[in-house]
Parts: structure tokens; C-alpha cells; sequence
């Protein structure tokens, strides 16, 4: 491949990865000061993507947006994902057991991600998109996957600005490494309020066939249904599915 061919491509997938929940769109210029890119090759690269449908243009703003190019591929990887044909239906049967939403995430780039969902049928449910990206100290998902990885990970997290989104949120390095620890120690994440208020969510690791944590599943439900017996009786249902899960994936305990 041409070295201007792969600057090209390079380029493309700088001004992608600037698409997130937090900046769903973007004006050419922010592009431009975000991506660090000239202005000539941004504006090339830009249309390119709008033409290929990777990007769409807000005719009512002007601004950019993620287009259905890239939805489509999404649906590719998740619809051949190992960990989503395998999961599916434990995740289906566990979130029609108790009632809440359950989710599988992954860890990238210190952040969980939202591979796939089962929602629930109550009004009050928490909405979660596909993709999605959430930190970690403050959810079940994230920090049930952390706990298990190296000692570095965990560290670059810990020294990492920890937002409050509410006043449960924990932010301080002792406290975190506290529940660490008892993740690590129980197998599973139970958090009140560190992200949403009024809501509860309780995860459990997958591991894959040599024993990582790669992934979590979650349910997560208003904390006035997730009480006293009933956690205890989540907890366990939760750890089986994660446990029937990687079993899927090659892994016996």
C-alpha cells in the first residue's frame, strides 16, 4: 500500500473515532481542531466519507454525523460476534427471569461498551444504545472487567480523572480498589446510584477459554426492585448465565 494511501486511511478513521455519544455531531471546523488535520485533506477525506455514507450531513445545522455505512457493519459484527450468537439466549432467558434489562459490554480504550441488550418491559427502564460507551469506576459492567485485568490497567484507571455523576459516585483510589478487591474476591459488581440515581445494576464476568475476563454481563433495573432476598436471588442468577456463558466460550471452572 502507498504511504498516501494509508495516510488517507488513517486520516479517515482520526475524523470517525471523533463520533461519539458525547459528540454525536460536529461542525467541518471541529473536525478540523479536533483531528488535528489540515484543512485541504480534512476536506477531502470528509467528502469521501459522506459519499461512501461512513458520514451524513444534519441539512438543518450543517453539522456532520455517523452515517448508516457504519451501522450496517456494526450489524455485521455483531451478528457473526462469537460472544452474540452464543450469549443471546442466556442473556433472553435471563432477562425475561427477572424481569430487568441485562447487557453484555466489553472494555476498550478504558471505557465499557455496549456489545448487545435485552431490555425490559418496564416504563422506568433505563435505555441503553447499542455501542454505547460508559466510564468504568462508576458501573457494574466496567469495573467487573477491570478487577481481573493486570495490575497496570488498573493503575492508569485509578490515576485517571474520576467524574462524580452523582454523590454515590466513587472517585477515591482506596475506595475503588476496596470494591476491586471484593469483585475480585466474589465475582461480581453491585453498585446503587453511581451513575443513575434511583437505579441499580449488578454484573458478572465472562471469561473466554483461558481464563480472561473479556467481557460482563449486566442487569440493571430501578433499585426499588432490586431489594434485600431479591439481589441475593439476581446475584446468583446473574453469575450462573455469565458462568453458562463462558462455558460457551471454552472456559470450566
Amino acid at each position: 500500500m502507498k504511504a498516501s494511501t494509508l495516510s488517507s486511511v488513517t486520516n479517515a478513521l482520526r475524523i470517525l473515532r471523533l463520533f461519539s455519544q458525547k459528540q454525536k455531531e460536529l461542525s467541518f471546523t471541529d473536525i478540523v481542531q479536533l483531528s488535528h488535520l489540515p484543512k485541504s485533506s480534512t476536506h477531502r477525506t470528509v467528502a469521501t466519507l459522506v459519499k461512501e455514507g461512513f458520514l451524513s450531513r444534519n441539512p438543518r445545522t450543517n453539522h456532520y454525523r455517523l452515517g448508516l455505512a457504519i451501522l450496517s457493519l456494526g450489524g455485521v459484527i455483531f451478528s457473526h460476534h462469537e460472544l452474540y450468537k452464543e450469549a443471546l439466549p442466556i442473556v433472553k432467558r435471563l432477562s425475561e427471569t427477572l424481569d430487568e434489562s441485562a447487557h453484555i459490554c466489553l472494555m476498550e480504550n478504558m471505557e465499557v461498551v455496549y456489545l448487545f441488550r435485552v431490555e425490559s418491559r418496564h416504563p422506568d427502564r433505563l435505555l441503553t444504545q447499542i455501542g454505547r460507551k460508559n466510564p468504568i469506576h462508576c458501573t457494574s459492567e466496567g469495573l467487573c472487567i477491570l478487577a481481573f485485568q493486570d495490575e497496570s490497567t488498573i493503575t492508569q484507571l485509578l490515576q485517571s480523572e474520576l467524574y462524580p455523576y452523582t454523590p454515590y459516585t466513587l472517585t477515591h483510589r482506596n475506595d475503588l480498589l476496596s470494591l476491586i478487591a471484593d469483585i475480585q474476591k466474589n465475582d461480581y459488581c453491585l453498585l446503587e446510584n453511581t451513575y443513575y440515581e434511583n437505579y441499580t445494576s449488578i454484573a458478572a464476568p465472562i471469561r473466554d477459554y483461558t481464563g480472561k475476563v473479556v467481557s460482563s454481563l449486566s442487569v440493571i433495573g430501578h433499585s426499588s426492585r432490586m431489594t434485600g432476598k431479591k439481589q441475593e436471588i439476581f446475584i446468583e442468577k446473574i453469575k450462573d448465565a455469565a458462568g453458562k456463558i463462558s462455558e460457551y466460550l471454552g472456559h470450566y471452572s
